[in-house]
């Protein structure tokens, strides 16, 4: 049947957008996890989220001959990113699409439309709403459940993106520790690290959360310090770090976002949380993030908290390769022990960065999910093929 792509103007178009995927593309046995439907339409918020100060985005909706819903995208533009990198790049995300190549190639023409109309000459994605968020799609590791912020998409869309005329670039992994106690906690450290903790007078401290808001600059600041020459990556605003990280606050375990110190100066951090995709999965979507604690006794209490997921680490790049992250590897380890943590999930690391590569497989853990982002000229996508927008 022929495939129409159309944007997203009523609050029924939004609840197919949202609701799209759960229903059409993964069945109940599928490892994919469903986000939270009231998470969804926050993110799509311009009054609520601070992306829509310096970008703009379109919710589309793709729909056969019979109205029934085939497919969904968000083209976006994030013009810091333009700015920073010198790009011309419209980015599209929330891909999720039956098997259906008409249906795909609509929706990535329609996102490159979009990026045309905002000037742009390429399209990038899949990004969900930016660098520091949910990106990529899956090429390996199918088996696996995803982590809290890992992406778990369907074998076949490899095939339809690269059939709507995108290429592959930018191959990240993500990682797990099966058993934390495996790790010999006194073998991670050697001399060097020993000397930085008396020389330079190195400590590790836990998030103090009754200052949240200052805690939280002091990972903006050390973050965008420590992120600055990675790909893709635009400097995050305050009002955009509490934005994403804001929701977590309730379940956050202070134990698990770690900061170290030089003489009392913040110069590296990890930001872990616990594992809560089990119980999102079972709420299927239908409960915010505020209610989520208030649901945790119905379904097994602390049980949940059994793994943990390493969102987030970094070190000042003039102290990187110093030893700074391994202490930090090293205070973490011992606190999920000491809080009867099991498992310890990674979410995705470029494999260019070898350093950071390097950093999690000395802990033990090992490859989980292979991952990929798609680009392609948008003069290319939209004068090919015969979809329709």
């Amino acid at each position: 049947m022929p495939v129409t792509v159309r944007p997203v103007t009523s609050s029924r178009d939004l609840a197919a957008w949202v609701q799209f995927p759960r229903r059409r593309v993964y069945p109940s046995a599928s490892p994919w996890v469903p986000p939270l439907d009231r998470d969804l339409v926050r993110l799509l918020d311009r009054r609520k989220n601070p992306f829509f100060q310096q970008g703009d985005a379109a919710a589309l909706l793709a729909t056969d001959a019979a109205g029934q819903t085939v497919g969904r995208v968000l083209a976006q533009i994030y013009r810091p990113h333009n700015e920073r990198h010198g790009e011309r790049t419209a980015f599209f995300g929330f891909f999720e699409c039956r098997d259906d190549q008409e249906a795909a190639t609509a929706l990535i023409q329609a996102a490159a439309q979009a990026g045309a109309a905002w000037g742009c000459d390429t399209l990038r994605g899949p990004f969900n709403l930016t660098a520091m968020q949910e990106m990529g799609v899956m090429v390996d590791g199918f088996e696996y459940p995803p982590a809290v912020d890992q992406t778990y998409t369907p074998s076949y869309y490899p095939a339809l993106l690269e059939q709507a005329g995108l290429r592959r670039i930018f191959p990240h992994t993500t990682y797990r520790l099966d058993d934390v106690r495996s790790v010999a906690l006194d073998g991670l450290l050697t001399e060097r690290h020993r000397v930085l903790s008396v020389e330079r007078r190195l400590t590790i401290r836990p998030a103090r959360m009754t200052h949240f808001e200052q805690e939280l600059e002091i990972l903006r600041r050390l973050l965008n310090e420590s992120f600055a020459e990675l790909a893709n990556f635009v400097p995050l605003t305050a009002d955009e770090l509490l934005f994403q990280v804001g929701t977590y606050r309730s379940y956050l375990d202070p134990n698990l976002l770690l900061v170290a110190e030089m003489d009392g100066v913040p110069r590296g951090f990890v930001l872990a949380v616990p594992e809560f995709n089990p119980l999102l999965k079972r709420l299927e979507g239908s409960v915010s993030a505020p209610h989520i604690v208030g649901a945790l006794p119905s379904v097994g209490g602390w049980l949940w908290q059994r793994d943990a997921v390493l969102i987030i680490q970094g070190v000042e790049r003039r102290l990187q390769g110093q030893g700074i992250m391994r202490v930090l590897h090293h205070q973490l380890l011992h606190n999920l022990r000491s809080r009867r943590y099991r498992a310890l999930s990674v979410t995705w690391i470029a494999d260019e960065n070898a350093a950071s590569s390097s950093s999690v497989r000395a802990l033990g853990a090992r490859p989980r999910h292979r991952l990929t982002l798609y680009e392609g000229s948008i003069e290319a996508l939209t004068g090919a093929g015969n979809g329709n927008s």
